[in-house]
């Protein structure tokens, strides 16, 4: 039996379509989409302080904060995410979530 017989299994240029139509974001892992949910003040006062403090360190090198909105592909695992807080140091590659 296939591992993916019991789930509709997504590509990620399928998902990639889903998401460009949703009005909402997604997170895809191992064929399957995940709606996102959204998040609490406190959390998001978190997040840009966060943020912010990267930003301030990080000044002077090659190396850039991104917070929420910015999808990352791990590429050790498959996923692809929206993390709340992100550094990318260098030229960030573009996948096809970019």
């Amino acid at each position: 039996m296939s591992r993916h017989s019991k789930k509709n299994y997504v590509t990620p240029e399928e998902c990639l379509a889903f998401e460009r139509a949703a009005e909402y974001k997604n997170e895809y892992f191992d064929g399957e989409i995940f709606a996102t949910t959204g998040a609490s003040r406190k959390h998001n006062l978190i997040t840009l302080n966060i943020g912010a403090e990267l930003r301030n360190q990080l000044r002077g090198r090659t190396c850039e904060a991104y917070i929420s909105k910015m999808r990352v592909q791990v590429p050790a695992t498959g996923l692809y995410t929206y993390p709340d807080v992100v550094v990318a140091c260098g030229e960030p590659q573009q996948t096809w979530c970019s």
